[in-house]
C-alpha cells in the first residue's frame, strides 16, 4: 500500500499493517466478562477500497497562484490520494472469543485472516499478500461490579502470522511481539435501555529484529454508547483512536513511522435467535497519519452461551 511519496516494500508493509490492531470490535461490550464456564465469540467480515491515505510525511506540492505556482509543503497526516492512480484493496476475517474461568476472570483469543493488495500505473503485477496473520491472547480480570462495571484486560500479540520482508509484498504478519494494558469501564443505564463504555490503555510493541525495526508505541482509546429501542435492535456508535510513538529504524528514530487513526463506526446488531446476533457497520476514518483513509464496511456475527 505505497503512499504519495514511496514505492517501496517497507513503507508498504508499514501502512499495510497500520490496521492489524485496531480493527477488531470490543468483545462482550468491552468492560463487561463473560461468566464462570460460559463463551462469547464472534466471527467479523471487514471489508475495504480505497485510493487515498493520511500521509505518513509532509511532502511539497506546487500550488497555481494570481502570480504563477509556489511550492508548498503538505503537513504529514494530510488526505492525499495515492500517487499514480494507486488503490489499496484489503479484506479480512477476524475470529475471536472469549471463555470464563469464574465470573471475574475470562481468557481469549483473537486469529485474522487478511487478503491485501494494492496496485497502482506504475506496476504491471500488483504486490498482495494473503493468509493468517499473528495470533493475540487476552486475559480480562474484573475488578468491579457496581456501581459500574471495571475490568483490567491483559494482551499480548505472537508473531505467528507470515512476515517476509521482500520488495513490493505486503505481509500479512508483522513480524514482532506487542502488549497491551487496557482499563475498561462499562455502565447500564436500567431502566433505560441503554449502556456506555469506555477502554483506554497503552500498547508496548517490541522491535522486529529481522529487520531491526520498533514500530513505536501506541496509546488507545475506545468508547461506544449504545440503545435498544426494541428487544432485538441495538443501535450503538462507537469511536477507536490510536496514537502511536515514533518508531526506530537500524537504531534511528524515524517520524514517518507515526501510526495514527480515528475511526467513527455507527452500528446496528439485530439478534437473530437466543444469544446470537447480526452486526452491521460502516467504519468512517476522521483523520489519521500512516493509515488509510476512507470508509470500512464490516459484517459480525456474535453468539455466547455455557457449557
Amino acid at each position: 500500500m505505497p503512499g504519495a511519496g514511496d514505492n517501496h516494500a517497507g513503507g508498504a508493509a508499514l501502512r499495510a499493517l497500520a490496521i492489524i490492531g485496531l480493527w477488531a470490535a470490543p468483545a462482550l461490550g468491552g468492560a463487561w466478562t463473560v461468566p464462570a464456564s460460559g463463551f462469547w465469540g464472534k466471527v467479523s467480515y471487514f471489508r475495504q477500497t480505497t485510493g487515498e491515505w493520511y500521509i505518513d510525511s509532509s511532502l511539497p506540492m506546487v500550488v497555481q497562484t494570481a502570480d504563477g505556482v509556489e511550492i508548498t509543503q503538505v503537513p504529514a497526516g494530510s488526505r492525499q490520494p495515492y500517487r499514480f492512480g494507486g488503490e489499496y484493496r484489503s479484506m479480512a476475517v477476524f475470529a475471536e472469543g472469549f471463555y470464563g474461568v469464574t465470573d471475574w476472570l475470562n481468557l481469549g483469543f483473537q486469529i485474522p485472516y487478511f487478503d491485501q493488495v494494492y496496485q497502482d500505473s506504475t506496476r504491471t503485477e500488483a504486490p498482495s499478500d494473503a493468509g493468517f496473520s499473528d495470533l493475540r491472547i487476552y486475559t480480562k480480570l474484573r475488578a468491579l461490579q457496581a456501581p459500574a462495571v471495571l475490568t483490567l484486560k491483559l494482551g499480548a500479540k505472537v508473531p505467528t502470522g507470515d512476515f517476509r520482508n521482500e520488495d513490493g509484498l505486503i505481509p500479512v504478519g508483522e513480524g514482532q511481539w506487542d502488549f497491551d494494558l487496557l482499563m475498561q469501564a462499562g455502565r447500564s443505564f436500567w431502566p433505560l435501555p441503554a449502556y456506555a463504555n469506555v477502554e483506554a490503555g497503552y500498547r508496548l510493541r517490541m522491535e522486529n529484529e529481522d529487520v531491526q525495526r520498533d514500530p513505536g508505541d501506541e496509546w488507545l482509546l475506545n468508547a461506544e454508547a449504545g440503545w435498544s429501542p426494541q428487544p432485538r435492535l441495538l443501535l450503538a456508535l462507537k469511536l477507536e483512536l490510536l496514537h502511536g510513538k515514533a518508531g526506530t529504524s537500524f537504531g534511528f528514530t524515524n517520524p514517518s513511522l507515526k501510526k495514527r487513526i480515528v475511526y467513527l463506526a455507527p452500528t446496528v446488531s439485530w439478534t437473530l435467535f437466543g444469544e446470537t446476533a447480526a452486526e452491521l457497520a460502516l467504519r468512517r476514518t476522521l483523520g489519521g497519519r500512516n493509515f488509510p483513509a476512507g470508509n470500512q464496511l464490516t459484517i459480525g456475527l456474535s453468539t455466547r452461551g455455557g457449557l
